[in-house]
C-alpha cells in the first residue's frame, strides 16, 4: 500500500502459529528505514512501544543533511493473541527541491518479524539481515526464528518536493515577511515603552 504526505503509520500484522512453543522466547519486529524516514522516540514512548533505534536521531535535518544510510528500528512485541498488530508512527524528511516531477516515492522494505529465543533452542538457525546493527535488546546467545507470514501496510510514501525554480521567490517572500514582522514588533515595543515612560512621568508629578 502507499501512504501520501509526510506523516503516516506503518502497520504490521503478525499471525502467530503454535506460539505456545515459543513461550520462553521474545517476539520482535525489525524495520529498516531509508534516510528519508524519521521516527520520533518521544512519540514511540507515547505509543508505549519498547524499542531501540539505530540511526540519525536529528528530527530537524532535511534529506540533504543526512548520510545515505538506513536507520533501524527494533520493536519488542507482547504476543497476547494469535494475531498481533504493531503500529509505528513514521514521518518523512523534506526532500531536495528539483525540476520536473514534484513527487517523490520512498520505498520501505518489508519488516523482519522473528522470535528471539534462548540458546537452548538449538534447532533454530535463522539469521537477521546481515547489514543490521547490534542491538542490546538481543542477547548475543539468542537463537532466531524468522516469521515469513506477516503483512505490512503503508510500505511506501508518496510525498511532494519543492520546485527548484521557486526558490528565489520563496527566499524573497521569507525575507519580506521577516522584515515586516520585525517592523511590527519594533513599533509595538516602542509604543509600549512610551506608555510605560508616560505613566512613570505622571506618577512622579
Amino acid at each position: 500500500m502507499q501512504a501520501k504526505g509526510f506523516h503516516s503509520t506503518l502497520s504490521t500484522e503478525i499471525p502467530l502459529h503454535a506460539r505456545h512453543e515459543y513461550a520462553a522466547c521474545n517476539l520482535f519486529v525489525l524495520h529498516e528505514l531509508p534516510p528519508d524516514i524519521i521516527v520520533d522516540s518521544f512519540e514511540l514512548d507515547d505509543h508505549r512501544l519498547h524499542f531501540q533505534f539505530a540511526g540519525n536521531t536529528d528530527l530537524e535535518l532535511p534529506t540533504s543533511g543526512v548520510a545515505n544510510e538506513s536507520g533501524w528500528l527494533l520493536v519488542a512485541v507482547k504476543p497476547e493473541t494469535d494475531l498481533v498488530m504493531v503500529d509505528v508512527p513514521l514521518h518523512v524528511r523534506y526532500g531536495m527541491p528539483r525540476e520536473g516531477n514534484l513527487r517523490h516515492i520512498i520505498q520501505l522494505p518489508p519488516p523482519t518479524c522473528f522470535w528471539a529465543c534462548p540458546s537452548s533452542y538449538k534447532s533454530l538457525h535463522s539469521a537477521l539481515p546481515p547489514q543490521s546493527p547490534k542491538f542490546h535488546m538481543l542477547n548475543s546467545s539468542t537463537q532466531f526464528k524468522i516469521l515469513q507470514h506477516t503483512t505490512s501496510s503503508h510500505i511506501s510514501f508518496d510525498v511532494p518536493v519543492g520546485n527548484i525554480n521557486h526558490i528565489l521567490y520563496i527566499e524573497l517572500c521569507t525575507a519580506t515577511v521577516t522584515l515586516l514582522a520585525f517592523v511590527y514588533i519594533a513599533k509595538h515595543c516602542s509604543r509600549t515603552l512610551s506608555k510605560i515612560l508616560h505613566s512613570a512621568h505622571l506618577k512622579m508629578q
